[in-house]
C-alpha cells in the first residue's frame, strides 16, 4: 500500500525529548515500512525517518497553536490530494485534519491521542466516514459514540529498550510536572517508603500555578527528591533501566500512557493509579502494581524490588511492540482499502464530496 502519515508541525519525528504523539508516528512509519508498504511522512523539516519527509516547516513550531496545525494539515492534504500516483490510505493525528477529509478521496484514519473534550466529540460525531482508532479501550469507552472505531494499544520498538534485570535504589517519576500527572503523590509516597525519588521532566507553562504551589515547597529541602531535568531518549532510557520502579499517580484519565510501556520494556515495573488505560496496559504482580492512594503506592514501591523484572521485560515484549502495533494498523488499512474497492465494484465508489 501507499501511505501517507500526517504528524503534526510542533515536535520533529522522533522527538529528542517530550513528544508521545511524534513517537508514535515515528515508530508506526519505520515499522509499516519494515512491512513492505511505502510511506510518506508529513512532518517538520528536521525529522528523520526511513520514510519519504516532506515539510512546511523547517522545524518544530513551538508553543503549539492551532494556527499552525491547521496551516500544516491543510498543506499536507493539498500534497496528498495532487500526488500524481495516489495514496491508498492516510493515517492522520491532528484534529484539525478532520476539517479537510473531504478534500480527499482515499480512506481516512485519525488515531485519537487525548482525553475527550466536549469540541473535538462534537467534530467527531460529524464525520461518519472517517475511521477512528483509540488508542485505549477506556478511551473509546469516554468517547461519543463513534460509527467507525477500533482500538489499538501503542506499541515500541524493544530494541531501543534494553531490560535490566535488578532493581535499583531509587523510584522515578518523569514527564511533565502537572496536577494529572500526580507529581506531588510521587514524592509523597516516595517519602513515606523511605526512597529516593528522581524527577525527570519540566513544568509547563499552564501547569505553573501547581508547580510553584505543589511541587516546589515539597523538594525545597532537597531531602529524598532528585530532579534530573528533561531526559532525552538514552538518558530516559539510563533513568528507566536504574529505576526499582516507575511512578505514574494519575489523577485524569490518561488515554494511553507512553512512558509506562517503556519502563516495562526495560524490565522496570509501574506503580499506577487505576484510571484511564492502565487498568488495560498494567498486568497485575507481572509488569506493575494498580493502587488508589499514597499509602498504597508506598507499599507497593516496597514490594517492586521483588517482582522479576526479566518476566516484566518479556511481557512487554509480547504485548507493546511497534511490530504488533504496525501489523494491526496494517490489517486497518488492508480493510477499509477493501472496503473501498467492494463499494466501487458495486457502483457504489468513494465519494470525495460526501460528508466525511
Amino acid at each position: 500500500m501507499r501511505i501517507a502519515v500526517v504528524s503534526t508541525p510542533f515536535i520533529r519525528v522522533p522527538p529528542d525529548g517530550y513528544g508521545g504523539t511524534e513517537l508514535f508516528c515515528a515508530n508506526l512509519v519505520t515499522h509499516l515500512m519494515d512491512r513492505g508498504h511505502r510511506v510518506t511522512l508529513f512532518a517538520t523539516g528536521d525529522s528523520v525517518s526511513p520514510a519519504e519527509v516532506k515539510s512546511l516547516f523547517p522545524c518544530g513550531q513551538w508553543p503549539p497553536s492551532t494556527d499552525d496545525e491547521i496551516a500544516h494539515v491543510k498543506w499536507a492534504f493539498e500534497c496528498i490530494a495532487n500526488a500524481n500516483e495516489p495514496y491508498d490510505v492516510v493515517q492522520v493525528n491532528s484534529p484539525s485534519a478532520l476539517l479537510f477529509a473531504n478534500e480527499l478521496s482515499a480512506p481516512l484514519v485519525y488515531t485519537i491521542h487525548h482525553a475527550r473534550t466536549p469540541q473535538l466529540s462534537a467534530l467527531y460525531a460529524e464525520k461518519p466516514r472517517v475511521h477512528f482508532v483509540a488508542i485505549s479501550a477506556r478511551q473509546l469507552q469516554l468517547e461519543v459514540p463513534l460509527v467507525n472505531a477500533s482500538v489499538i494499544h501503542h506499541g515500541l520498538d524493544p530494541e531501543l529498550y534494553p531490560p535490566s534485570f535488578e532493581p535499583g535504589h531509587y523510584v522515578l517519576h518523569i514527564g511533565r510536572f502537572a496536577c494529572e500527572k500526580g507529581t506531588d503523590i510521587a514524592i509523597d509516597a516516595a517519602r513515606k517508603a523511605g526512597v529516593l525519588l528522581r524527577l525527570a521532566g519540566r513544568c509547563h507553562p499552564p501547569d505553573k500555578d501547581y508547580y510553584e504551589t505543589e511541587v516546589l515547597p515539597r523538594i525545597a529541602n532537597g531531602q529524598g527528591v532528585e530532579l534530573c531535568g528533561e531526559a532525552n531518549h538514552g538518558r530516559k532510557v539510563q533513568l528507566l533501566r536504574g529505576a526499582r520502579a516507575l511512578l505514574c499517580p494519575i489523577r485524569w484519565e490518561e488515554p494511553f500512557g507512553l512512558i509506562a510501556i517503556e519502563a516495562m520494556l526495560c524490565g522496570t515495573p509501574v506503580i499506577g493509579f487505576g484510571r484511564g488505560s492502565f487498568p488495560e496496559i498494567i498486568d497485575e504482580n507481572v509488569t506493575g502494581f494498580l493502587v488508589t492512594d499514597v499509602d498504597e503506592m508506598a507499599e507497593a514501591i516496597r514490594r517492586a524490588a521483588r517482582l522479576d523484572r526479566r518476566a516484566c521485560a518479556m511481557h512487554a515484549r509480547k504485548r507493546f511492540s511497534a511490530a504488533r502495533m504496525a501489523e494491526e494498523y496494517e490489517t486497518l488499512f488492508a480493510s477499509l482499502v477493501g472496503g473501498m474497492a467492494a463499494s466501487a465494484t458495486k457502483g457504489g465508489a468513494w465519494d470525495a464530496n460526501a460528508p466525511a
